[in-house]
């Protein structure tokens, strides 16, 4: 008896210890000075073979909503992380228009036209895999966020003038989502 309980006591101290697994993490950008806070884990899409040059990938689209919380004013995102564009959409000077997608309903997300840094964005919130990676940055609000949530087989687009990309869903980030908004103000 007295050697179980040393160790009932570990284990409940490790378990006090630990993080949810879908707690999302917060950071402090230095060079902004503001304070992020992100998903644990994104949605992320994907849509099918592209090809770009003489080469065939599938392309992803990576979906992270993010707080900046800028000395108590707080902003939300989706940062939205395109892995590989096609040719007409990497480097394109207009950034494009998110839509989201779920059964009924429709919503479409202006693309942020300030540089990251004015956002207290002076870093990506997450690595990227291609070199040619794009990051966009769409405002939104938490009833917003709270909507997608609660929300089943989502689609996302991104919608460029001459382009829409469709992407389908790969990996389900509701449960990071939801959170996410339980600690936001």
């Amino acid at each position: 008896m007295r050697s179980v309980l040393p160790l009932l006591l570990a284990v409940c101290l490790c378990a006090c210890g630990t993080e949810r697994a879908t707690a999302p993490r917060e950071y402090l950008d230095e060079r902004t000075a503001a304070t992020i806070t992100v998903v644990k884990h994104p949605w992320i899409f994907t849509r099918g073979s592209v090809r770009q040059g003489t080469s065939q990938h599938r392309e992803f689209l990576h979906l992270y909503a993010i707080d900046v919380n800028r000395m108590g004013q707080h902003e939300q995102y989706i940062a939205a992380l395109q892995s590989h564009g096609t040719d007409d959409t990497v480097g394109a000077s207009i950034p494009p228009t998110l839509e989201l997608e779920s059964g009924d309903w429709l919503v479409s997300f202006r693309a942020s036209t300030v540089e990251p840094k004015a956002l207290g964005i002076a870093q990506p919130v997450a690595e990227a895999y291609a070199l040619d990676a794009k990051w966009w940055y769409f405002p939104v609000d938490k009833q917003v966020l709270a909507t997608i949530v609660n929300s089943a087989n989502l689609e996302a687009a991104l919608v460029w003038p001459s382009e829409r990309a469709v992407y389908t869903l790969w990996r389900d980030g509701r449960e990071a989502l939801s959170e996410l908004t339980a600690v936001l103000p």
